[in-house]
């Protein structure tokens, strides 16, 4: 069986779909997002149309969807968000059609089954604990996989018999200009990332017009950190 990850899209619809493209050429079963939809940049409605077209897509909750469905149901929420990750916030709490709603809340805490347990987190801490490789984390359970995202950076890291991968991020890789989703052999056991690039002209100016914060476009802009 082969499961296509990825992990912390933000609105980033350029990157998504070059991404969708080439997880396309390698015939995935099925397809698990590890969250964050909401956030940073400004597609999240049309990043959302494209995922509805996956069958067999399982869509677990980041800590930035949690933040905008909260401010969903408080709008005084938006003014620190918009300060703190810029103005996609109020953005999307403005335009966010039927579709988008529906997909925000039928996003999961997490998902668990005999291949793999998937966290946008961690299993201790679901929506904020970060998890890189140096860090020590206990597991309760034996399982082949554990599936992570939050951080921004591409690992694969051993714990027991356990592998743990973070797929990196399709829409703000924080190690790379390029974005990073992972394709698994849950049988097999045989992961590979997927390094690509694609079109940032158009966000970046976006972000540049809409005069929001200069560390939007500047981490799309990053040189490679080894």
């Amino acid at each position: 069986m082969l499961l296509a990850v990825f992990a912390d899209v933000h609105g980033n619809v350029s990157s998504l779909e070059k991404a969708l493209k080439l997880m396309a050429t390698f015939k995935p079963d099925s397809y698990l997002f590890l969250g964050d939809m909401a956030g940073y940049y400004y597609y999240q409605n049309e990043s959302i149309e494209l995922l509805n077209e996956l069958e067999c897509l399982v869509s677990i909750k980041g800590n930035h969807d949690n933040f905008f469905l909260n401010a969903l149901k408080d709008k005084k929420l938006l003014k620190p968000l918009n300060r703190k990750y810029g103005q996609s916030y109020s953005m999307l709490c403005n335009d966010v059609t039927d579709s988008s709603k529906k997909f925000f809340y039928n996003m999961s805490d997490c998902e668990k089954n005999k291949f793999y347990e998937a966290y946008h987190g961690s299993p201790h801490n679901f929506l904020d604990e970060y998890i890189y490789k140096e860090t020590n984390i206990q597991l309760q359970n034996e399982i082949p996989f554990i599936f992570l995202g939050h951080t921004h950076y591409p690992m694969i890291k051993r714990v027991k018999d356990t592998i743990i991968v973070n797929p990196g991020s399709i829409g703000q890789p924080r190690d790379y200009s390029y974005g990073s989703f992972a394709m698994v052999h849950l049988e097999d056991k045989k992961i590979e990332h997927v390094r690509y690039n694609y079109p940032k002209s158009k966000l970046i100016n976006t972000v540049k017009k809409l005069k929001d914060n200069e560390y939007l476009y500047k981490v799309l802009q990053r040189k490679k950190i080894d």
